[in-house]
């Protein structure tokens, strides 16, 4: 299996949607790059926070993606989703439909699990659990994450660098998930860039 490699804008981004709707299942989708079979996670897409099936609306916004994606010469290579219940850490039936839409288009996606409860401020591991698709099924990647989030020898899904956990949680702490818009909000404003989020962008840049 390839190495994946999680950038700082990216789980920013898939963490802070999952803080500005504390109440409500999040989901969204990783850009990624691939390069001598190690897959980089450069960028996350916020998608929704209120519907939570397969339907017409997933659909626009995943063809939306891809087109923003190909012009960035990435991929839609990942799906996210938190639950409404931070005890739930498990693919639902209807979010790996939904990451198996992502799998047709991306023979290499993965799927995550945000655990909200690693984002909080004593919390030093990753709060990103990896699904892979094995035989027609998501797996859960035990271990894929080591105690400090990093990723250990051999591990297959690693953050980029030790800054990772430290810039999202001083974001969270700075309430900085006001700045990120996903789909569902750009349909009620559609000045609202849910495919950029630029002023993030420059917000994690700089934290």
């Amino acid at each position: 299996m390839s190495e994946h490699t999680v950038s700082s804008q990216a789980y920013a981004k898939a963490v802070l949607h999952c803080a500005k709707y504390p109440w409500a299942t999040v989901q969204g989708l990783f850009l990624t790059e691939t390069k001598d079979n190690k897959v980089r996670y450069i960028d996350a897409i916020p998608l929704s926070h209120t519907w939570t099936q397969l339907t017409p609306m997933f659909d626009i916004a995943l063809q939306q993606a891809q087109i923003y994606a190909a012009s960035k010469n990435l991929s839609v290579g990942g799906y996210y989703v938190a639950y409404e219940d931070p005890n739930n850490i498990q693919l639902s039936a209807s979010s790996a439909l939904l990451a198996k839409a992502v799998l047709a288009i991306n023979s290499n996606a993965v799927a995550f699990v945000i655990d909200a409860k690693q984002l909080a401020p004593e919390s030093v591991r990753s709060g990103l659990i990896p699904f892979v698709s094995v035989d027609a099924q998501w797996k859960e990647q035990a271990g894929a994450f080591d105690s400090n989030g990093k990723g250990g020898k051999g591990s297959e899904f690693i953050l980029e660098n030790n800054r990772v956990l430290v810039t999202a949680k001083k974001l969270i702490a700075e309430r900085a998930e006001a700045a990120i818009h996903d789909f569902d909000e750009h349909l009620d404003d559609v000045s609202l860039d849910w495919l950029q989020n630029p002023l993030l962008n420059e917000q994690i840049r700089t934290a």
